[in-house]
């Protein structure tokens, strides 16, 4: 891409856009701003090329493409459920290093596909045997979405560092490491990397992050330029926690974090700064994301906001109810345990402060729900 004077320059123009995004949103979160908190919607398409398929391997393929998409929903928002293994003793060894989390939902676009795909108004955007791209890693076909395209890929997968969804630009997942489970007929799971991690993974490069050991050296140069990752060389397989010296004396490599090269069972978390950075990143190509390709259960609350985050146990929650009603809060610890449990009455815009005075420090899960639509968001209570 460096070697074409044109690509360069968008590559330069955009890196430039999402540095002043970053500086923003730094200078937002010293002041508590809430709409460092406000969840965004992101519009995906996948596609199976070179393939034939019948109806009973298409329908398998879709519930793939589901499994995958809320693995990364999980993974981005920290709602994970091994995200439980940062533990306070496991954190103590990382000082300064805290979970991250996008505050995203990505969605299967159903409405307005591009001409000449075979799709309809309400399919998902899920595509088969249509040679997309022609395994070129760009299609002006598919701009305005996060393209996904599955096949042989002859490594895990590949992204560019820094997207842009305005030149239709893809991540590429090989067919066995895409979606957990069994997986269907010639895309099934395996190995080391059989729960969907390497999407999550790619799509941090895709949000402009780079290997927590950059070029694999440590040299002060080499950085991934995000503060709360230790500066290490590259892990594989399944390293036992705190056991890989980082490239500064006294810190450890972050090998569960998805930026490393370790084994899926083995990763379970971006840091907060990760996720600043790739909320920047966001920032800096949100304008060429499709907005009309999502119906509008793509979305699960409009106008969604939880601030501020981290908090003392006193938080405001903010959104449009999809349905007049009750609404439901329930708040969990990391064991899962029930701690707060609270029903309200709403019809417009559900705008409400929460004191919960109980919460001792740690990691909490706050479940909203509203008729059958239901949102999971962390809160860090400090």
């Amino acid at each position: 891409m460096m070697n074409n004077p044109i690509a360069k320059q968008k590559y330069i123009d955009l890196q430039q856009k999402f540095e002043v995004e970053l500086s923003k949103l730094q200078n937002q979160q010293n002041k508590s701003a809430r709409n460092t908190n406000v969840t965004i919607v992101i519009p995906v398409a996948v596609h199976f090329p070179n393939v034939a398929t019948n109806s009973t391997d298409k329908a398998c393929l879709r519930q793939l493409v589901q499994n995958q998409i809320d693995i990364l929903n999980a993974d981005f928002n920290a709602t994970n459920s091994d995200i439980s293994l940062w533990t306070p003793t496991v954190s103590a060894i990382y000082p300064g290093t805290n979970i991250g989390s996008l505050n995203v939902q990505f969605v299967l676009a159903t409405q307005n596909h591009p001409a000449g795909t075979g799709l309809a108004n309400g399919q998902k955007a899920v595509t088969f045997g249509t040679n997309f791209l022609a395994n070129a890693d760009n299609d002006n076909q598919w701009i305005g979405y996060i393209n996904i395209v599955v096949r042989e890929a002859g490594a895990l997968g590949y992204s560019p560092l820094g997207g842009s969804p305005n030149d239709g630009a893809t991540v590429v997942i090989n067919y066995d490491a895409f979606g957990s489970g069994n997986g269907c007929a010639g895309y099934a799971p395996s190995g080391s990397y059989n729960l969907g991690r390497t999407l999550a993974h790619e799509l941090g490069h895709f949000f402009n992050l780079d290997h927590t050991f950059g070029t694999d050296q440590c040299l002060p140069s080499n950085t991934d330029e995000v503060i709360d990752t230790p500066q290490c060389k590259g892990s594989g397989g399944c390293p036992e926690i705190g056991s890989v010296a980082g490239c500064v004396a006294g810190e450890k490599s972050l090998t569960m974090n998805y930026m490393d090269y370790t084994d899926d069972a083995c990763m379970y978390m971006f840091t907060a700064g990760q996720a600043t950075r790739m909320r920047a990143y966001y920032n800096a190509i949100s304008s060429q994301l499709f907005t009309n390709v999502l119906s509008n259960d793509s979305f699960q609350f409009k106008d969604f906001a939880l601030f501020p985050n981290p908090n003392n146990g006193s938080f405001k929650i903010s959104f449009k109810p999809e349905t007049i009603g009750e609404i439901e809060i329930i708040v969990y610890d990391m064991s899962g345990r029930n701690v707060y449990n609270k029903s309200f009455q709403y019809s417009e815009m559900f705008d409400q402060e929460l004191q919960i005075n109980t919460l001792s420090s740690g990691v909490y899960f706050v479940n909203i729900q509203n008729g059958a639509k239901k949102i999971i968001k962390r809160i860090i209570v400090e």
